[in-house]
């Protein structure tokens, strides 16, 4: 995986994660959404031959986009580890 920054302002991110689709694309934007500080988060894919996404994240001002993204990254990554965690003890399986 690869990323292409496409915009950084004090309010606004915008990049596109290369090799991926939008399973990663949507993930991202949902957990956004969910963070007080953003504004507005969503993805798009440019052309469906092409299928990478570009994910945009607006923040109200208050907080840098890179610091609310990387809180949108680990918040998204306790959760799988929690999920992770469930699954293996449900199916008997060590880490």
């Amino acid at each position: 995986m690869e990323l292409e920054l496409r915009k950084r302002t004090d309010r606004e991110i915008v990049f596109k994660i290369l090799g991926e689709d939008h399973t990663l694309g949507n993930l991202i934007a949902k957990m956004a959404l969910r963070h007080p500080n953003v504004d507005l988060a969503a993805y798009t894919i440019e052309h469906p031959l092409d299928g990478q996404p570009i994910v945009r994240i607006i923040t109200d001002g208050s907080k840098d986009p890179v610091e609310v993204l990387l809180e949108v990254l680990n918040e998204s990554k306790e959760i799988l580890n929690d999920l992770l965690s469930k699954l293996r003890a449900k199916l008997g399986i060590e880490d």
